[in-house]
């Protein structure tokens, strides 16, 4: 699909076709075709929680405060940001020497600057600039393979950290709902602003 077509198609699903199952090739695709979303020192620092079973789809419609696009869906996918962004800091740097992004001199200086210590809400922060990134990434590659998708925001974060067993030093970025959108029970999209109004030329 053209790109301009596939963001004016794209849209928040809230009416998902009950009991379809999204092939795990699918899910893999949409996550592979993610890997190439672009990251502060191509760290990558996202990770994927793929949810298809019924039952732990309706577990986390609860933690989602019982929206019924939640767990009417085919799968959720919760979209982590890891931040120890230096947590593979050598391995890195090693892809950065093998294909010409800095000499073995230089690498000292660049682990000094992903790995060095950063406060707790700076490490939140990079974690999650970098996994929304990911994130649109997604959204697109299920829209283009024909699912739509809904970007929950809703959701009690402690319930579903400890559901799901995410440790500490990662930072949920998004649960996204995704299945097939069961036609003419959406509303008209709601209308975005002007491009005029959004757009300062130089500065503000």
């Amino acid at each position: 699909m053209e790109f301009s077509e596939l963001i004016k198609k794209r849209r928040a699903c809230h009416h998902f076709v009950p009991n379809q199952v999204i092939p795990d090739e699918d899910l893999k695709k949409m996550v592979e075709e993610t890997r190439l979303t672009p990251s502060g020192y191509n760290a990558q620092p996202w990770e994927f929680i793929i949810i298809r079973e019924k039952k732990n789809i309706e577990k986390v419609g609860e933690i989602a405060f019982k929206q019924p696009h939640v767990s009417s869906a085919s799968a959720l996918i919760v979209v982590l940001g890891d931040m120890n962004i230096g947590r593979n800091v050598d391995s890195l740097l090693q892809d950065w020497v093998k294909h010409g992004y800095c000499t073995e001199e230089e690498i000292p200086v660049y682990k000094n600057s992903i790995a060095k210590v950063r406060s707790p809400e700076k490490r939140r922060q990079m974690a999650l600039r970098n996994a929304m990134l990911a994130c649109m990434t997604l959204i697109y590659s299920a829209e283009n393979m024909g699912y739509a998708t809904c970007p929950i925001m809703g959701f009690s974060q402690w319930k579903l950290e400890e559901a799901l067993n995410i440790p500490e030093d990662r930072a949920i970025a998004l649960l996204l709902a995704i299945g097939t959108e069961e036609k003419g029970k959406e509303n008209e999209r709601l209308p975005r602003k002007d491009t005029q109004d959004m757009i300062y030329w130089e500065k503000m």
